[in-house]
């Protein structure tokens, strides 16, 4: 089904737009220790949700501005609707979270995008995935300029898949979205340790 590309990019920018809100509303202040607080050996804390997102993020915004820039200089007019792609649709529905909030299905992390298995800690790991996102969203605005559809941008992957600009910055935002509920989530979990159990009366 075809999308308005006004449409599309809008949408792309308001959730960011909203995605730098929950960020800083609910990680901006914590410190490090509770940032790499982990609810099991096995999951991942705050600090990895979003330094996998920050990851994700240094692989794919120089992609997408060089893609943008390509789109200018070659002429590619922007066009009035957007065909998603087949591999790009199956990606994005793959990480979009249901009504709930939940997760549609699980998905399997590449070894080089596991935060986990950084050795080192990031105190300033909210401050540099909100810079992301601010520059994810003035490159939405570029992406206004050019053929949503012309433009690829290559998978963090290798060059064996491609998506459309369209997808990519569809598929991001979705990304963006299952791993800051998934931080949440671990707050949650973080509070309810330290939540006292009431005594029995």
């Amino acid at each position: 089904m075809k999308i308005n590309c006004a449409q599309l990019l809008a949408q792309v920018k308001k959730d960011n737009q909203e995605i730098i809100q929950v960020a800083q509303n609910s990680f901006g202040a914590l410190n490090e220790d509770i940032l790499y607080w982990k609810p099991a050996p096995n999951k991942w804390s705050v600090g990895e949700c979003l330094e996998h997102l920050n990851i994700t993020f240094r692989s794919y915004m120089p992609k997408i501005t060089t893609g943008i820039d390509q789109g200018i200089a070659k002429g590619w007019a922007p066009t009035t609707e957007f065909q998603p792609g087949w591999i790009g649709k199956k990606f994005t529905n793959s990480f979009r979270l249901d009504e709930s909030g939940q997760p549609k299905r699980r998905v399997k992390t590449f070894k080089s995008l596991d935060a986990s298995k950084l050795p080192e800690r990031n105190p300033k790991v909210c401050e540099e995935f909100i810079i992301h996102v601010k520059n994810f969203i003035e490159q939405t605005d570029r992406a206004a300029q050019v053929n949503l559809q012309k433009v690829k941008v290559t998978s963090v992957i290798g060059a064996v898949l491609r998506f459309k600009l369209g997808d990519a910055l569809q598929f991001i935002t979705v990304h963006n979205q299952r791993h800051l509920m998934q931080a949440q989530k671990v707050l949650e979990a973080k509070r309810l340790v330290k939540r006292p159990n009431r005594a029995s009366s």
